[in-house]
């Protein structure tokens, strides 16, 4: 997805924050952050030397968002059905101990999704990038 912003500030070395309009692909995404007036703001890689005020075009990596929003809605379903079946096997069809196992496996997937989540953000792959200077 690419949307055209002004970066509103730099953030950290070659990290910036961009504002730009609200589309109606943002209420799928959720990767940037609302602002006033029906702004949003993200947070981009800007490799290109681009300054403060300048108008820019951003690319919001969409194959990575798929992949997050896999890990985060699917892991969680699959953790659960997959504890409560080994529990219920090893205890031998009892479904008690398939339901906490379940219950524990699910915890266990929140914590696969953090390690993700920590992962992601050091790689910068989720993050929009500046690809050019808009004229």
């Amino acid at each position: 997805m690419k949307e055209q912003g002004v970066i509103t500030r730099i953030i950290s070395g070659n990290i910036v924050e961009v504002a730009f309009e609200r589309s109606p692909a943002c209420e799928k995404c959720k990767l940037c952050h609302d602002l006033e007036r029906g702004m949003v703001r993200v947070e981009a890689v800007n490799n290109i030397g681009a300054k403060r005020e300048d108008i820019v075009e951003i690319e919001i990596p969409s194959s990575e968002m798929v992949k997050g929003s896999i890990v985060v809605f699917l892991l969680p379903i699959f953790f659960l059905a997959a504890g409560y079946l080994i529990g219920s096997a090893l205890s031998g069809g009892n479904e008690a101990v398939g339901v906490i196992s379940g219950i524990l496996f699910l915890g266990l997937s929140f914590l696969a999704i953090r390690w993700y989540d920590t992962n992601i953000q050091e790689k910068e792959a989720l993050r929009a990038r500046i690809i050019r200077r808009a004229s």
